[in-house]
């Protein structure tokens, strides 16, 4: 196979600038062949993506974060015939290669993986709204999930960003959460209406850097995992830390979950609602009257953890 690698060395935080040297080394040893192109943008990473196959390349490496990967895999997405994809982590959560297998994701054994090349055809996911849409690959939030991760996004100047920032902002923002208003359907029927916290639905079942917010989420089964937390007070919140991370989040009292192929959120207000795709804050249009997340059921062909059944 004829990789190339789209390497973002600005990924966490800029740490990865240090792990390339040695990511390449272990290319060149695994007797893997590749070309490199360096991105600095989500606009060129995608661009970079959708001409691979153009220029002779069946597969794609991507060697950097989580929002990487993702504008690498929306640009596949687009081409009726798709390269192979594949993850070197050298971002701050590296979510979904978690949910892809991987359970201790590491640059070794990702190369390990790709030198294999074992495959599997997994989901991807597309927000869609009146007047746009936005492929996601991993995840979405809408409510106190997204105003959080805006909230860390706002503070990268001063905090490092990743799960230290994030459960910061999550603190501080607990201690007089909001709500929002909306009525939430599954397929066509709804499951929630009225105040809610937060909404998280998966492809993949860990985002955040490391927290099962979709915690029943399969990445090949065709469904989007959804979990709606009713309002909660600051200490509620505080006693739940935990289940973000042992995957029990959607067995709470104040937890509702659904497992669909399309999940439509209406917002009692018009333009209301506050949305993240992939750890990336999404405004829809300001008067949108409704978001449909739908999944993309064998939309992409990706390396597998040689622990992964046929």
């Amino acid at each position: 196979m004829n990789w190339l690698v789209i390497v973002n060395m600005k990924a966490g935080g800029g740490s990865a600038k240090k792990l390339w040297g040695a990511a390449e080394k272990s290319l060149v040893s695994a007797g893997i062949l590749f070309s490199v192109k360096f991105t600095e943008a989500p606009a060129q990473t995608r661009l970079i993506a959708s001409n691979a196959l153009n220029l002779g390349y069946n597969g794609i490496i991507v060697f950097g974060g989580d929002g990487t990967v993702s504008d690498a895999a929306a640009a596949i997405s687009l081409n009726e015939k798709k390269p192979v994809l594949a993850f070197l982590p050298a971002g701050s959560g590296n979510d979904w290669i978690r949910s892809m297998g991987f359970t201790i994701p590491s640059i070794y054994s990702c190369v390990k993986a790709i030198a294999a090349e074992k495959t599997r055809i997994v989901d991807a996911g597309m927000c869609v709204w009146p007047g746009g849409s936005r492929f996601f690959l991993n995840s979405a939030g809408v409510g106190f999930d997204a105003l959080v991760l805006r909230r860390t996004i706002a503070s990268r100047r001063f905090l490092p960003f990743g799960k230290f920032s994030y459960l910061l902002n999550l603190g501080v923002s607990a201690l007089f959460p909001p709500h929002w208003r909306a009525t939430i359907s599954c397929d066509g029927k709804p499951f929630y209406k009225g105040d809610y916290l937060t909404l998280t639905t998966g492809v993949g079942r860990y985002s955040g850097g490391g927290m099962q917010l979709s915690p029943a989420a399969v990445s090949d089964d065709g469904l989007l995992d959804s979990v709606i937390l009713s309002p909660m007070n600051f200490f509620a919140i505080a006693k739940q830390i935990n289940r973000l991370f042992d995957g029990t989040l959607h067995k709470i009292k104040w937890a509702t979950s659904a497992r669909g192929t399309v999940i439509r959120i209406e917002p009692h207000k018009a333009g209301s609602l506050v949305l993240e795709l992939d750890g990336e804050v999404v405004i829809p249009g300001k008067d949108s009257e409704y978001i449909e997340l739908v999944s993309l059921k064998n939309e992409l062909t990706v390396i597998a953890p040689p622990s992964v059944p046929d």
